[in-house]
C-alpha cells in the first residue's frame, strides 16, 4: 500500500461530517443568531423591566391613595397594567428579527447556508414563538407577584396564583405574549422594512384602543371585535373586564388563530416567491 493511498484514507470524510443539515440544525442556527445579538438581550430585558416597573408604580399609587381608589378595583388587572409596555416592546422585537436581516443583507448569507426556505421560515417562527412564550410568562408572573406584594403592603385586597381568575389572566397573557411578535415577524418578512413592519403591527395592536371610545357601539360590537387584539383580550381578560368589543371567548380564539395563521401564511408565500 502506497503512502498516497494511506493519506487518502485518512482524509476520507466520516458519516457525521457528510450528514446533510436538517431542521434541528436550522433551528440551532437561528437560535445562535438570535441569542448572539446584543440587541436581543437589551430589547427583551427592556420589555421585562418596563413592565414590572410600571406595575410597581401603579400598584404603589393605588395602595397609597386615600379611601377607595375605584369601586371597580381589581388587584389582578392592576398587577397587569405594565403589560402594555411588554406587548409594545416585544412586538417591535418580533418585527426586527426578520426585517433587519433584509436591511443588513444577512438574509442572503442565511439562504446561502440553508437553501431550504421552508426550514428557514419555520425555524424563525418557532424560535421567536418559543422565546416569547418563555419571556412572556416570566414577565406576567413577575408583574403579578410584584403588584400583589405592593398592594398587600398597603393593606389593599390581593389575589394569589391559586385564584382561577388570576391564573387565566396571568398565564393567558404570558402565553399570548408570542402573538403580536409573531405577527411582527410575519410583517417583517412580507414588507422587508423595519419601519413598515413596526408601524403595521402596532397599528393592529392599538386600533381598538384608539377608535374604540369615539365610534358607535354597533361598530365596536360588529367590526372592532374582529381585530386581533380584541380576540386575545376575550381569552385573557373578558372574565374580569367587560367590553362590547370583546367577542365570545370561543369566537375570540378563532379570530386570533385566523389572524395569526393568515399573517404567517401570507409571509410564508412571500418568502418563497421573492428573491432575497
Amino acid at each position: 500500500m502506497t503512502s498516497a493511498t494511506i493519506t487518502n484514507q485518512n482524509v476520507r470524510p466520516t458519516t457525521a461530517d457528510a450528514r446533510p443539515a436538517n431542521f434541528i440544525d436550522t433551528l440551532s442556527s437561528e437560535w445562535s443568531k438570535l441569542i448572539s445579538l446584543r440587541a436581543t438581550h437589551v430589547t427583551l430585558g427592556l420589555g421585562f423591566a418596563l413592565s414590572v416597573a410600571t406595575t410597581a408604580i401603579v400598584a404603589l399609587a393605588v395602595g397609597s391613595a386615600e379611601g377607595n381608589w375605584s369601586k371597580n378595583f381589581s388587584p389582578i388587572t392592576t398587577s397587569m397594567t405594565g403589560n402594555v409596555f411588554a406587548i409594545i416592546v416585544f412586538s417591535v422585537f418580533g418585527a426586527l428579527v426578520s426585517s433587519r436581516e433584509y436591511s443588513n443583507g444577512m438574509i442572503r448569507l442565511t439562504l446561502s447556508a440553508t437553501p431550504s426556505r421552508h426550514r428557514v421560515f419555520f425555524a424563525k417562527a418557532i424560535i421567536v414563538g418559543a422565546t416569547m412564550i418563555v419571556v412572556g410568562l416570566a414577565t406576567t408572573v413577575a408583574m403579578f407577584l410584584v403588584g400583589q406584594s405592593v398592594l398587600g403592603a398597603y393593606g389593599r385586597p390581593t389575589a394569589t396564583l391559586a385564584d382561577g381568575d388570576a391564573q387565566r389572566m396571568v398565564f393567558g397573557l404570558g402565553l399570548a405574549m408570542a402573538f403580536f411578535p409573531l405577527i411582527g415577524l410575519a410583517l417583517g418578512v412580507a414588507l422587508r422594512s423595519s419601519a413598515g413592519a413596526i408601524t403595521s403591527v402596532l397599528g393592529l395592536l392599538w386600533l381598538p384602543q384608539i377608535f374604540g371610545a369615539i365610534i358607535p357601539v354597533w361598530w365596536r360590537e360588529n367590526i372592532l371585535c374582529y381585530l386581533p387584539s380584541n380576540g386575545i383580550d376575550s381569552l385573557t381578560a373578558s372574565h374580569i373586564e367587560d367590553s362590547p368589543a370583546f367577542p365570545d371567548p370561543t369566537l375570540g380564539a378563532f379570530i386570533a388563530a385566523a389572524w395569526l395563521f393568515g399573517m404567517l401564511a401570507f409571509a410564508y408565500v412571500s418568502f418563497l416567491r421573492r428573491d432575497a
